[in-house]
């Protein structure tokens, strides 16, 4: 028999191998972000664009001298947005969806950021069922599909609190210059997405006071350089904002439905982030703020300086407003998790089918703001001769360039004869014309007018070149299209 000291020792386990391979969860947001990325797709090249987008068009093919010119005197608030637009067209083209992908690309981001605030914030599950409660929102997909920085907004203001968030986690300095550089972005998406740093002050009050110093500085350096824009915006109220209409309650009665693009799908998502206020509230507060604050901004504002109580500028509170449903969804810990899966499924689904009329009405061929610009040039280049002429109504900044665009892919296109200087040359969005516009058309044998409404007599929209067509024209075409007329004269 061996002795105590002579047995042979036992021997310890080996300690188990640390395996290389991140958490499956980290990728979790992934999945909306992607679907987002496909919804966004199917049918992004089918509306016609809308006149703002045919702005973004006609700027984004000037030169850069000539878009800082228009800076000072319109659209200033959007000129970062033009210079992008400027560089990526150049690369990309300028078909619809070339126009219309980098905001189709940011939305697609903006769904898997707020899922991940989900799943930082709350659970992966969370941040799932944001994300998935996001890509059914009719909006998200119109304004993927719309060359306009709107989805960049909603797409650094996701960021920004995230970067916030990792942050105040880590420490450090470079992850709050990441952060300083996620606010200038924010600012220069869209100035009103900058009410979000609310939310920003309410998570480091209850996470983090410490930081509340740092913070300020870091997000004041940003903003910096985004003041001159809203400087210039403030001074091109009267030009910019002049079509808002006054807020009314009716108006904020209307505003879910115009946010998410369905009445119905709003207050699904309305209902289920109010039953969230049974959930732990500090950790809900920083979301609230970011979902109500941005409203009430401004609604004060629009109350008491100017209107600006319009929808698309408040697309960033939709990722909030998912972010407070799931977790109403999700419900208590203490739930079997098949009841759970069960709830989220059936709602998914509601929400789902209340959504198709909305995704449905998106994806239109006229589903945009302003006339049909395709069809007008559709009906003109199909019938355009040699000598044609087209002529469009006095300082219309839309109907020339958007049926410019669309004549480009005609086989012929007549000739803008009124044109003395191009709107890239002018420092503004519209072109000017030649004062005496009877001795451009005189001798035409066609004459094209196109008018950016309805109307039974086209000549009422220039009423200069009216009594030299009655009196050597006839009226041979008449047609009209959503929110246009077209109408075709010969010489007698």
């Amino acid at each position: 028999m061996d002795s105590p000291s002579s047995a042979t020792p036992p021997v310890a386990p080996a300690p188990r191998a640390r395996t290389s391979l991140p958490d499956g969860r980290r990728f979790i947001p992934l999945v909306p972000g992607l679907l987002m990325l496909v919804v966004a797709l199917v049918g992004a090249g089918r509306p016609v664009l809308s006149w703002d987008e045919v702005t973004s068009a006609e700027v984004a093919s000037r030169s850069v001298p000539q878009i800082l010119d228009l800076i000072p005197n319109l659209d200033a608030v959007f000129g970062p947005y033009y210079l992008f637009l400027h560089f990526w067209t150049a690369i990309a083209g300028t078909s619809e969806v070339a126009l219309r992908l980098p905001s189709i690309l940011a939305m697609a981001g903006a769904v898997a950021l707020a899922a991940e605030l989900g799943r930082r914030l709350f659970t992966p599950a969370t941040g799932l069922v944001a994300g998935l409660l996001l890509c059914l929102v009719p909006n998200t997909s119109r304004y993927a599909a719309e060359a306009r920085p709107y989805a960049f907004a909603c797409l650094f203001a996701a960021l920004a609190l995230l970067l916030l968030v990792r942050a105040v986690q880590k420490g450090g300095r470079l992850p709050w210059i990441w952060y300083g550089v996620s606010v200038l972005f924010l600012g220069l998406a869209h100035l009103i997405a900058l009410t979000t740093l609310a939310a920003h002050a309410a998570y480091l009050a209850v996470n983090g006071r410490r930081h509340l110093r740092r913070w300020a500085l870091t997000a004041g350096v940003a903003v910096l350089p985004v003041l001159p824009f809203a400087y210039l915006g403030a001074t091109q109220e009267d030009t910019q904002l002049h079509w808002v209409k006054p807020i009314t309650l009716a108006r904020i009665r209307d505003m879910p439905g115009d946010i998410t693009g369905s009445p119905e799908v709003a207050w699904l998502l309305i209902g289920l982030a109010v039953l969230a206020v049974w959930r732990p509230g500090r950790r809900l507060l920083p979301i609230v703020v970011y979902a109500v604050v941005p409203l009430g901004a401004v609604a004060v504002v629009s109350a008491l300086v100017s209107p600006m109580w319009v929808a698309r500028y408040l697309l960033v509170v939709l990722a909030p407003l998912a972010l407070l449903a799931a977790v109403s969804l999700l419900g208590g810990r203490d739930e079997r998790p098949r009841y759970t899966i069960a709830r989220v499924v059936a709602v998914l689904l509601l929400i789902g089918f209340a959504a198709v009329p909305g995704e449905r009405a998106v994806r239109r061929p006229t589903a945009k703001n302003g006339p049909d610009y395709r069809t007008i040039a559709q009906i003109i280049g199909s019938d355009t001769r040699p000598g044609d002429i087209v002529v469009y109504p006095a300082r219309n900044r839309a109907i020339r360039a958007g049926t410019g665009y669309y004549l480009r892919r005609q086989p012929a296109a007549p000739a803008d004869v009124l044109v003395e200087v191009p709107s890239a040359q002018t420092g503004w969005l519209i072109a000017t014309e030649y004062q005496d516009a009877v001795s451009r058309v005189a001798g035409a044998p066609r004459i094209w007018l196109a008018t950016a409404d309805r109307r039974d007599d086209p000549l009422t929209a220039r009423t200069d070149l009216r009594p030299y067509i009655t009196a050597g024209y006839h009226r041979v075409g008449f047609w009209q299209a959503k929110s246009a007329t077209v109408a075709l004269y010969e010489r007698n």
